[in-house]
């Protein structure tokens, strides 16, 4: 079946189920709970959405224990988690899962889809690079082990199950970490974004499996990178969503000199340029899921643009809803802060607006 740029029935329903269990265990109130929690996320809300409503298994094929859906389902759900900074591992288990399906290593698949395992993704260097550079895989008898650090891994404390990006002597790899693997530990990396925790990994000859063969690590960096892009695009395209609603009714009511606030001028056009980044983002994010979807040729293209679009306009917007929330907008209680700090974030994680320029002028043959 065709994706269509309007979201279907299923789907709509898909992000209203999505947005009620959000709002029911996961509101913003937990959100801030879970800052001083040891997991950082509730373990009822991960539970429900993993696996009550499955999404774990969202793009996984049901013949290994998954919903079987699509980019553009991913892409509705993607957005609500984003709207609500929900900070349980869905991001990281999801890359995994993608990892482990582009390389043909479905065994570790149903479990994960079920959210019985908890997965991430460890390929970041100290700089966010994705390259094998800083572990190093030796092979003796068949069997592999790992040593070195990985940076900036999301729900890198958390996860049972690592896919590691290292380099063989034929060149860069993914293998799989197992749970409970020897020599491996982790430790909380201090970040801006307080709703998704990071992690660096370090690994002491830590037994690991090989996934594809030694030096194929980027026809599966490409499947996982362009996955991190439409994510991370929804993501900013339900911050947004939240930041345009809460701007527009604060200008709505707040007074000053007798007058509301939004009947300013100034005001009034800032709260214009907020929504229409937040519509001009979901259409960005939407295109690029669709495109994904269809397998269309431009697809690649469409997700760096979506990344870079939607990112900038989160991260510009969200300071700018600081400033229109006047006094208010500056301080710990307002939430404000939480979608900056999330738009910043964000954007390292997925190799910064420079990345995607030099990627877009390339794939369209500047």
């Amino acid at each position: 079946m065709t994706a269509e740029l309007v979201p279907s029935e299923d789907e709509r329903a898909l992000a209203e189920t999505v947005r009620d269990v959000l709002t029911d265990l996961s509101p913003i109130a937990q959100v801030r709970a879970d800052f001083d929690s040891e997991a950082g996320y509730a373990a009822t809300a991960w539970k429900a959405l993993a696996g009550d409503v499955g999404l774990c298994g969202l793009l996984v094929p049901e013949q290994h224990g998954g919903l079987g859906l699509s980019w553009s389902a991913a892409n509705v759900v993607h957005h609500e988690l984003g709207r609500a900074l929900y900070p349980g591992p869905f991001l990281a288990t999801s890359l995994a899962t993608t990892a482990l399906l582009a390389a043909g290593a479905e065994a570790a698949v149903p479990s994960v889809a079920a959210g019985e395992t908890v997965a991430t993704v460890a390929l970041a260097d100290r700089r966010g690079n994705w390259t094998g550079e800083g572990v190093t895989a030796t092979e003796s008898g068949g069997a592999w082990r790992l040593t070195g650090r990985r940076w900036h891994v999301i729900a890198g404390s958390a996860a049972d199950l690592v896919v590691v990006l290292a380099r063989t002597p034929a060149g860069d790899a993914l293998f799989v970490v197992e749970p409970g693997a020897a020599g491996r530990t982790s430790a909380p990396m201090t970040g801006m974004d307080l709703t998704r925790r990071l992690a660096t990994l370090d690994l002491a000859e830590t037994p690991a499996t090989l996934l594809g063969e030694p030096g194929g690590a980027a026809p599966l960096l490409a499947v996982v990178g362009r996955h991190l892009r439409l994510a991370l695009a929804a993501e900013a395209a339900g911050g947004l969503d939240w930041c345009a609603g809460t701007c527009v009714e604060y200008a709505k009511t707040r007074q000053q000199f007798g007058r509301i606030i939004g009947s300013y001028q100034a005001v009034a056009h800032a709260c214009v340029e907020l929504y229409g980044a937040a519509r001009s983002a979901h259409a960005a994010a939407r295109w690029a899921a669709v495109a994904a979807e269809n397998g269309a040729g431009e697809a690649d293209l469409a997700s760096h643009v979506a990344a870079l679009r939607a990112g900038e306009d989160y991260r510009v917007q969200t300071e700018a809803g600081v400033h229109l929330l006047g006094g208010i907008g500056f301080t710990w209680e307002h939430d404000m802060h939480l979608y900056y700090r999330r738009a910043r974030a964000a954007g390292t994680l997925v190799g910064g607006a420079a990345a995607h320029r030099l990627a877009v002028a390339d794939l369209a043959g500047l």
